[in-house]
């Protein structure tokens, strides 16, 4: 992803991205890791009693073949290799709709090639159906209203948009639709609308590729505005910690 440089016109002030905020408030990977790590230091202390026990003689056939084929897979590894389909599937999308050559597919093994290109071949008959055209890609916006800017990745008309209005496309990879996919989209809509009061935003898109060459649509044609409440109230608390020197 590349560095975004927000900066208000008025005021000349750097602010952060709608990812950045959620990520840091809502998502706290350092807290999963330390979760992981107190897992890990259990289970190393548990291998050490069954080690311990494994010494007597009557319970070594049982034990020793358990620590021997126990295998830990790490915190991310499982995540990273499952991701492969759906990130390629996730490509394949997108050179599709900015009208570039197709991703390449060199190196990569035939299953999840075959699961990519499945979920690529859904979403063009999902477009097809909707007669999805595309109005604008990777609208890069700042608020000039609250500190915070944001980069919207496709900004579209369909079968379900109403006149002189627009949608938002959102593209995600993963097991599934999450919160912070709506609380993110919700904020965009409110930066494409203080630039583009003449053209609202009307519904919301997300679309989900699975590492299994899964395609899944929902679509939001209102999404509650405490959506957007708590994206500023996660901004309330960025912006609290910054004025404290404090992170979390």
């Amino acid at each position: 992803m590349p560095t975004r440089n927000y900066r208000q016109i008025a005021t000349g002030q750097k602010v952060k991205g709608v990812t950045t905020i959620l990520g840091g408030v809502l998502a706290k990977p350092a807290l999963l890791w330390w979760a992981f790590k107190q897992g890990m230091s259990n289970f190393d202390r548990l291998m050490s009693i069954f080690a311990e026990l494994g010494k007597t003689d009557s319970l070594k056939l049982v034990i020793h073949p358990i620590i021997q084929d126990f295998k830990v897979t790490s915190l991310y590894e499982k995540r990273d290799k499952a991701g492969d389909a759906g990130t390629l599937g996730h490509s394949f999308v997108e050179k599709h709709l900015r009208k570039l050559p197709e991703p390449s597919r060199e190196g990569l093994p035939k299953e999840v090639i075959d699961k990519a290109e499945g979920c690529y071949l859904t979403f063009l008959d999902w477009e097809k159906a909707n007669s999805i055209k595309i109005i604008d890609i990777e609208v890069e916006l700042t608020s000039e209203e609250k500190n915070f800017g944001g980069t919207i990745d496709y900004v579209i008309q369909g079968a379900l948009t109403p006149k002189d209005m627009v949608d938002i496309l959102d593209i995600k990879t993963g097991k599934d639709i999450y919160l912070e996919a709506k609380i993110q989209v919700k904020s965009y809509g409110k930066l494409w609308d203080e630039h583009h009061p003449e053209l609202p935003v009307a519904g919301f898109h997300i679309l989900r590729l699975g590492e299994n060459g899964e395609f899944t649509h929902k679509y939001f044609p209102n999404l509650d505005n405490k959506y957007y409440e708590i994206f500023l109230d996660c901004l309330d608390i960025t912006e609290k910690l910054s004025e404290l020197g404090e992170k979390l």
